[in-house]
């Protein structure tokens, strides 16, 4: 019985636990993400193939930034997690001229067989 409530409670508060968001309406406007404890840092700017986002990320005050970049054309997401950031997932988007990013903490979910 102890396992099933365990369980029922797991499953309760699985799921998203919370989520930052930021977009970005004109090209090199920048804003800064702080998400399950990562800084993140955002700009975009405008290239031939659609919009080159690039992201500036920083986990533990120890660790050394790291940077990504893609582009997007209008319509385009993308979801990924980061390296050493378990449970923790970001989605970068282009829709009608702006980008959106969102990072999202999501809750672990568990199975018995």
């Amino acid at each position: 019985m102890t396992r099933f409530i365990l369980a029922a409670a797991l499953a309760l508060t699985a799921g998203t636990a919370s989520a930052g968001e930021i977009t970005l309406a004109k090209p090199l406007a920048g804003a800064a993400l702080h998400e399950g404890g990562v800084d993140m840092s955002v700009y975009w700017t405008e290239v031939d193939a659609g919009y080159e986002v690039v992201a500036t990320y920083q986990g533990a005050a120890d660790q050394q930034a790291s940077r990504i970049a893609m582009v997007l054309t209008d319509g385009d997401r993308v979801t990924f997690g980061l390296p050493g950031t378990r449970g923790l997932v970001y989605s970068f988007a282009r829709e009608n001229g702006a980008v959106t990013v969102t990072g999202t903490r999501k809750g672990i979910d568990l199975a018995e067989g």
